[in-house]
């Protein structure tokens, strides 16, 4: 039955339990108008006082009716009738007579009561039953992808692994003869933002395959089976349009390891090991998946047979996102004095989502301030809102704070162009946006590997803040935790990742006792990495205080300084 049939039959339900509850409502006996209500403490009290000459009350009720000694009535509500009965019968033995009758319910009232319960055991049993036997109304249906190749830029190696996968949705047989089989599933992993879904997409645009999108989230609900029901249908009606292709975003949310004691969604799981076991190559069925986690996942579903073929999506190197920006540029207005392969080279560590907003909130603002292009201006705010954030008012920081910033920003630029002269310094700010007072932006791209002095580096310049403020200004702040947490972390990979303190040891997937005793081990050694460093940075500190001060007031003064005036500086001081 369809989603407005199921909806119809729950309807009635609740109005029979309606109109039953209405009708018990007015067959239970009212108060008189003209009675006077009474507090159960009034009643109490009446009765002591010898005031009341009788009290009448229904079984199962809490509802009483007073007759009082000057032949006035008046009605009352009672915590019980056990409570009552002791009351009385102690002042009874008391000598003070009262009588007291109880009366049967009435019939009517006591069937409808029992009908009332029925239909609400009755109509709470079928919603159970309902959500646990499966979501009637749960369906996916499929679409077709207008995406295309030429939709995707920055990952041409990445294209060229799926290419294949188109040709075998178009020509199967080309592939049987040679007793060939394609892979039943396509795991893609990477950051957030870098394509994974889009390249999806655009496997199923060029293959003009229907196109069946979930996220695994979607599969789990608060009742047991109703994630699995749901595997069931999506892989049902892909078969039924196939050739197709299934498309499971976010799949670590479903698909975490069995045995790290962190999966909430075994029977989710196995139904789609089940799943995907039980189709062949010849439904021309292809699964395809994404995760930004491919460490959480269940060793089953990553193993040949499920998702054969692992591709990996990085994030884009200024290659990648040159090409990037300019795909998405092709509808944008840009002036004469806009560089793409300057963005691109500014855009360090950027994904490919965060390329296209960039861009569009270079958009944004350049229709806000009135032009009719997007200029180098909108530009640089963009990366700076992208980065940090919308910038605040004015009046959002004190001359001190000012000044403050301007030392910190200035001890990270003069520790970064001391101990790591090869890397860029694409501007300085001290504006506040967001949660920064200011910021630094670094070329920190690096190369495939992070070797260890690079590591220590990066900290170094990181502690440089903190110490250009404990140098110029005497005294620390708060400004510096996220340099500090950052430094921490490098300090802690270092040791639990990659084996860089000395011991071999390091944190194996699936293996959260020894990983939790290894963390616990690695604080001293973290530590002590994060000291020699911060030491180290701040002998070159006390060595360059009259650049760090220099460089504070030009920043107090300009507030912001591009890579040009920032390389100027270091050639003049330097």
């Amino acid at each position: 039955m369809g989603k407005n049939g199921s909806n119809s039959r729950f309807f009635k339900i609740w109005a029979i339990t309606f109109a039953v509850t209405m009708i018990l409502l007015c067959l239970m006996p009212q108060p008189n108008k003209n009675e006077s209500v009474m507090t159960y403490d009034e009643v109490i009290v009446a009765i002591k006082e010898e005031n009341v000459q009788k009290i009448v009350a229904q079984e199962n009720s809490v509802h009483i009716q007073l007759i009082m000694k000057d032949e006035t009535e008046k009605t009352a509500t009672i915590p019980s009738l056990e409570e009552l009965s002791a009351v009385l019968l102690s002042e009874m033995e008391n000598g003070n007579q009262i009588e007291f009758e109880i009366g049967a319910a009435s019939i009517f009232a006591s069937i409808f009561s029992s009908l009332l319960s029925l239909a609400l055991t009755i109509a709470l049993f079928s919603f159970m039953m309902r959500r646990m036997t499966g979501d009637s109304n749960y369906s996916v249906k499929p679409v077709t992808s207008k995406v295309k190749f030429s939709d995707v830029a920055g990952i041409d190696e990445e294209k060229a692994q799926l290419e294949e996968v188109v040709k075998f949705l178009k020509n199967p047989q080309m592939y049987a003869v040679m007793g060939a089989r394609i892979p039943k599933g396509i795991l893609l992993n990477g950051d957030p933002g870098t394509g994974k879904t889009l390249l999806a997409k655009a496997i199923a645009g060029e293959a003009g395959v229907p196109f069946f999108q979930a996220t695994g989230s979607s599969f789990e609900e608060k009742f047991v089976g109703v994630g699995a029901d749901r595997v069931r249908k999506l892989f049902a009606e892909a078969k039924k349009a196939a050739p197709s292709i299934i498309f499971i975003d976010e799949i670590d949310s479903v698909a975490q390891n069995r045995y790290s004691g962190k999966s909430y969604s075994e029977q989710t799981l196995n139904q789609l090991l089940s799943e995907m076991d039980g189709f062949s190559t010849e439904e021309n069925v292809i699964v395809i998946a994404a995760t930004n986690h491919i460490d959480i996942l269940d060793p089953a579903i990553t193993r040949p047979g499920r998702f054969d073929r692992h591709v990996f999506i990085p994030k884009p190197d200024v290659i990648a996102r040159e090409k990037i920006l300019r795909l998405h540029a092709r509808n944008k207005r840009l002036g004469n004095d806009v560089s793409i392969s300057d963005i691109a080279k500014r855009t360090v560590g950027f994904a490919g989502a965060d390329l296209e907003n960039l861009l569009n909130e270079a958009a944004i603002y350049s229709v806000n301030m009135g032009r009719r292009y997007i200029s180098a201006s909108d530009i640089d705010e963009a990366i700076a809102r992208v980065l940090v954030g919308l910038k605040k008012g004015e009046s959002a920081i004190t001359d001190e704070e000012k000044w403050l910033t301007a030392v910190h920003e200035a001890g990270h630029a003069v520790l970064s162009a001391i101990v790591r002269p090869s890397i860029k310094n694409f501007g300085i700010s001290i504006v506040p946006r967001g949660n920064a007072g200011g910021y630094n932006v670094f070329d920190e791209s690096g190369s495939v590997y992070n070797k260890k002095s690079d590591l220590l580096q990066q900290m170094q310049v990181l502690y440089g803040g903190r110490i250009a403020e404990e140098l110029i200004l005497g005294d620390i702040s708060s400004g510096a935790s996220n340099d500090l947490e950052r430094a921490s972390k490098i300090a802690h990979m270092m040791i639990t990742r990659f084996s860089m303190n000395g011991s071999l040891l390091t944190k194996i997937t699936a293996e959260a006792n020894f990983n939790q005793q290894l963390d616990t081990k690695s604080i001293d050694e973290a530590e002590k990495i994060c000291r020699e460093n911060y030491e180290e940075a701040k002998k070159v500190a006390q060595s360059h205080t009259d650049q760090i001060n220099k460089l504070a007031k030009l920043l107090y003064e300009k507030e912001y300084l591009s890579q040009q005036e920032v390389d100027a500086f270091i050639k003049q001081n330097f």
